[in-house]
């Protein structure tokens, strides 16, 4: 095992290193850069979800006081496919004359017809968003397995038929979109403090849009304030801010206002399916067919991932017939949101699975059980660690765990059970995700003369301790606390790493972190040797001191035998093997993807709601989460974003939702007003359980735990009620709409 086997700090739980400077506002964000002789952008948006730009004047705006700079994004006879679509940015010395600068601008549209709803769009006989095609559909797909028609339903006991679906969701960012750009004197170099969760990725885009020569732009990103997958380049608005600030020869600030982060930072797609579904009397699934459609809003591509129903169960379903439409609207762009298509595609077969294990008068977690996708033996006898070859088992040992956790034996009851005006009800869900590491992840770890230890990374923290984590590490190799380790990231000028995408930041940069301390830790070693007379391997290292066992066992304290380097510092570097090394290396293949990091997780959620059945209000109030992530680092980190994934989930679930006019094709709650998220006391208990499995290697936790919490929160509704809330958000009017339906 690469990993240390007796792990004095790794998979403890450790607090935040950068709590206190979050807490006290130490932590500087870009929205906090402010740098001397700076001004102000702004992007003026149309006003329309589709039209033609027939004419734009600047001219007043350019006369105003305070104007310093403009650039042109759209020019005239453009089309423009959302209301919010960048049209044009000005500079300006302040905000309020930006502001007076922009309404001084005067252009012209051309109206042109638009669709801000699915169902609407599907049956668009024209093209209304932009992009190849001759209508609005710009997906198609079609699957079935052999013989559907023929032996699906044989030996079916029970069948139920359904429609589901979830809404489309803006990412909300607490921290907006956007950054600082700073040219120097000679326009030959670009720094920009930006909020992104891809810091070399943003500073190169940059480069290239400049054509700029290598390491001519540097991107800081000391702090961010959350990005869900929305924020992996400078976007429009930085190449904008940055175009600004080369015009006007002074740094620019160009962050989005709230309303524009949630009209244009990025959409979760919406999926809407009908569910024909079957069983045996055993509860084994037969068949699962589902007909779905879903839009990202005007992005070009399939964005909507349906490729992944029936979702986790796939490989137990003999039978499965799948036909799904990607449908364009005219709303902004969908961005990669935590869990790209997997909370979608739970909603769509886990929802209905609870539908029909209550035809078969079936416990839903027996149900689960008696259908949990098998462990793929080619995958087990390849290599043992992997998920696909060990998948039943956990999912197994998960639902055993969690079925003690809440007391499933007790506390379930048949749909409708219960009695009185509140009723509470159990439902669960299980999910899977991949989160395995890669790189490039260059890391550098120098032990000082003066006794101090320094990490350094291009990686950024995205808000989920990356900071700790690497302390953690290198405080464990070097026999340290994690709070003695400097930890220096997020600067594009200490070279290449990875975007934090896909949970992939953990298992990226510990793999290369705790080469890069090993190598110091040797190095460090070799050079005290020399200064001690005596060979490296009759050195050790021990919590807080170095030991010399040609010299009785000599305990000297780690400040102390820095002191005695003779050379200012010694450093490790290391970074993972190229893909074309690996590849064609079968040991450094299997000690980076399955030893140090794994790919694959799975996880079981059950939540409790008490629902109002005069007011049709939703709470939930107890969730229990149990999941796995290969080795726990920082056991305290991991519980916290497991429950911060669920918190993300009963949002998804009871309030969050964009809602667009027909008429005008405009979000009418692009605010923290009317965009409703739930408040702490709107959260329930949360109960975590993780599961350390050290043996496969660090996997990632950012993303799963937030994906099957909507449809566990949708079949603990169902549940408490006897009858199904079939879209989320499950809001009062939707639950009251379906009781009046049964009743």
């Amino acid at each position: 095992m690469p990993w240390p086997v007796n792990r004095r700090l790794i998979g403890r739980s450790h607090r935040r290193l950068d709590g206190p400077d979050k807490a006290t506002g130490r932590a500087k964000y870009a929205f906090d850069v402010k740098r001397p002789r700076m001004i102000f952008a702004k992007i003026l948006r149309s006003p329309h979800a589709h039209a033609t730009i027939r004419s734009i004047d600047t001219a007043a705006a350019e006369k105003m006081p305070g104007f310093r700079a403009l650039h042109i994004i759209k020019k005239a006879g453009a089309d423009v496919f959302f209301a919010g679509d960048e049209i044009l940015a000005i500079a300006a010395d302040t905000e309020e004359k930006l502001d007076d600068c922009l309404r001084a601008v005067r252009i012209e549209f051309t109206v042109l017809p638009h669709y801000v709803k699915e169902s609407e769009s599907l049956r668009s006989p024209t093209n209304t968003a932009g992009g190849a095609g001759a209508t609005n559909i710009v997906g198609v797909g079609d699957l079935a397995t052999d013989n559907f028609a023929e032996v699906a339903f044989n030996g079916a006991a029970a069948t139920h038929q359904g429609d589901y679906g979830i809404a489309v969701i803006s990412h909300q960012c607490l921290e907006s979109h956007g950054l600082v750009a700073e040219w120097d004197d000679k326009l030959q170099n670009l720094t920009v403090w930006a909020s992104t969760q891809a810091v070399p990725a943003t500073a190169e885009r940059l480069r290239v849009v400049f054509g700029l020569q290598p390491g001519r732009v540097r991107c800081i990103t000391n702090y961010m304030g959350g990005g869900f997958g929305s924020k992996f380049g400078p976007d429009i608005q930085g190449e904008t801010a940055a175009h600004l600030a080369r015009t006007a020869r002074m740094p620019v600030k160009l962050m989005l206002d709230r309303a524009e982060e949630v009209t244009v930072g990025g959409i979760r797609p919406s999926a809407y399916g009908n569910v024909y579904i079957g069983a045996a009397p055993s509860g084994q699934i037969k068949f699962y067919k589902v007909d779905c459609y879903g839009t990202g809003g005007t992005s070009r591509g399939q964005t909507v991932n349906f490729g992944l129903l029936p979702y986790v169960y796939g490989p137990g379903i003999p039978n499965i017939k799948r036909k799904h439409r990607v449908v364009r609207t005219n709303i902004q762009i969908s961005r990669a949101m935590r869990a790209p298509g997997h909370p979608q595609n739970a909603i769509l077969t886990e929802l209905a699975i609870d539908d029909l294990a209550a035809k078969l008068d079936k416990n839903p977690m027996e149900m689960r059980l008696i259908n949990l996708p098998p462990n793929d033996s080619a995958d087990a006898a390849a290599n043992p660690r992997t998920f696909p070859g060990m998948r039943a088992t956990i999912y197994r040992r998960e639902i055993e765990i969690i079925r003690r956790m809440c007391n499933w034996d007790q506390n379930w009851h048949r749909p409708g059970a219960g009695q009185g005006t509140i009723r509470t009800g159990l439902g669960m869900a299980l999910h899977t995700w991949g989160g395995g590491g890669n790189g490039p992840n260059p890391t550098r770890v120098t032990i000082n003369a003066n006794g101090t230890v320094l990490a350094q990374s291009s990686s950024q923290d995205l808000g989920t301790a990356q900071r700790t984590v690497t302390a953690i590490i290198v405080a464990e190799i070097l026999g340290l606390q994690p709070s003695e380790i400097m930890v220096d990231i997020g600067d594009s000028s200490f070279g290449p790493s990875t975007g934090s995408g896909g949970s992939t930041t953990c298992p990226g940069t510990s793999a290369s972190t705790l080469k890069a301390a090993e190598t110091a830790r040797d190095a460090f070693l070799m050079a005290l040797a020399g200064r001690l007379n005596t060979q490296p391997a009759m050195l050790s290292i021990e919590p807080g001191v170095i030991v010399n066992r040609a010299n009785n066992n000599q305990r000297i304290p780690f400040r102390q035998a820095c002191g005695m380097l003779g050379v200012p510092s010694v450093q490790g570097n290391a970074d993972w093997p190229t893909v074309p090394d690996r590849a064609q290396n079968a040991a450094l293949r299997e000690e980076w993807q399955t030893r140090l990091t794994n790919l694959g997780v799975g996880g079981v959620q059950v939540a409790e709601v008490k629902v109002d059945t005069e007011t049709g209000v939703v709470r939930c109030s107890r969730f229990w989460a149990v999941q796995d992530c290969g080795m726990i680092i920082n056991k305290l980190a991991c519980e916290s974003q497991v429950a911060g994934g669920v918190i993300m989930g009963i949002n998804y679930a009871l309030y969050e939702e964009c809602i667009y006019d027909r008429a005008t094709g405009r979000q009418v709650n692009p605010d923290m007003e009317f965009y409703k998220l739930g408040g702490i006391q709107d959260m329930p208990n949360i109960y975590v359980h993780m599961m350390d499995m050290p043996e496969r290697g660090v996997i990632g936790i950012g993303e799963p735990p937030t994906i099957g919490t909507a449809a566990a929160v949708g079949n603990a509704v169902f549940n408490a009620l006897g009858v199904r809330v079939p879209y989320a958000p499950y809001t009062p009017e939707r639950v009251l709409a379906a009781l009046a339906n049964r009743r």
